[in-house]
């Protein structure tokens, strides 16, 4: 009976890990996931001769939903990258991602709130800029992001992005 009791607990402890480690991998995933997705669309190297709209529109198809491509295509947020770069005449990185999970939801999206770490720069200095923002991410088949609002306030210069 205490070997039966032993192995059980054995095997519920086991579980247990597996599936603690699958939920931090998870995590792990989904912060490369954004972090990808905001190199993708911040990245200037070239102010002269910055990035296309379409061409960054389709790098970051893959992480968008239908929905939200459209909306975030109507809105032209992926042309400020290129025209505050092209304004300032700086390149721009993107440094860092800061992701907190808010809520995880029974429909299978998760909420996150998410503060970027921006660097402006040239052959003279450099600035790093913070710019804040919230997305929900599905991640029923695949992740995807499904909402995003980015706040429009940041300052480099005068130029306000």
């Amino acid at each position: 009976m205490k070997k039966c009791f032993g192995f059980i607990l054995s095997c519920f402890l086991l579980i247990s890990l597996i599936g603690c480690s699958k939920a931090t991998v998870k995590e792990q995933d989904v912060e490369k996931f954004i972090k990808q997705y905001k190199i993708e669309q911040y990245t200037v190297t070239d102010p002269n001769s910055p990035p296309d709209v379409s061409n960054i529109e389709e790098k970051v198809s893959k992480y968008l939903s239908k929905d939200l491509q459209e909306k975030h295509h109507l809105n032209r947020l992926f042309q400020i990258a290129p025209e505050i770069s092209k304004k300032t005449k700086k390149s721009i990185e993107l440094e860092d991602v800061e992701l907190k999970k808010v809520n995880e939801n029974n429909d299978g999206t998760i909420n996150y709130h998410y503060t970027l770490k921006i660097k402006f720069y040239d052959e003279k200095a450099s600035n790093v800029v913070e710019k804040k923002g919230d997305l929900t991410i599905s991640k029923n088949d695949e992740l995807k992001i499904i909402q995003e609002n980015e706040e429009r306030d940041t300052k480099i210069g005068n130029e306000i992005f």
